[in-house]
């Protein structure tokens, strides 16, 4: 399962982008950043919206198997804090993975959702499993942040 598009928009928002656009609709900001790929065409696009300063959306874009950029996954935020992200884990357009956030406690479920809008809990193996990953990825971003600080 591609549950990590958390730990993907964090990372690659940290190295900046090619292209950043931004819009501003009364106290709705959009900011668009694209990262180009050899060919000059977008490979990745993070559009995040907010209300006044305060991050709402997070919408991540990758290259689908024809080439066209594509919806991968959609980060929901409350106060600027991370309590959905729904995903497409195939490319077909279907968001088959929803994960739910609790901000305080850092816990989370997840579910798949199926072919009728149902949604269905994942096994607990499955959820331990990601959860583990989801903790070695944040370990690894931790040293990450942390090292290049004290570069600076």
């Amino acid at each position: 399962m591609k549950t990590l598009a958390i730990l993907i928009l964090f990372c690659t928002s940290l190295y900046g982008a090619d292209i950043t656009t931004t819009n501003v609709v009364g106290d709705i900001t959009t900011r668009i950043s694209e990262r180009t790929g050899n060919d000059g065409k977008p490979d990745l696009r993070i559009e995040t919206v907010y209300r006044g300063k305060t991050k709402v959306l997070q919408i991540l874009s990758r290259r689908n198997k024809q080439g066209a950029l594509a919806i991968v996954s959609r980060s929901y935020l409350v106060d600027g804090k991370l309590h959905m992200v729904e995903s497409d884990e195939n490319g077909d357009g279907f968001f088959e993975s929803v994960a739910v956030f609790d901000p305080v406690t850092d816990n989370f479920e997840m579910f798949t959702r199926q072919a009728d809008g149902s949604v269905k809990p994942v096994s607990t193996e499955a959820l331990e499993t990601i959860k583990k990953k989801k903790a070695a990825a944040d370990e690894s971003l931790g040293k990450m942040l942390h090292d290049a600080s004290d570069k600076k």
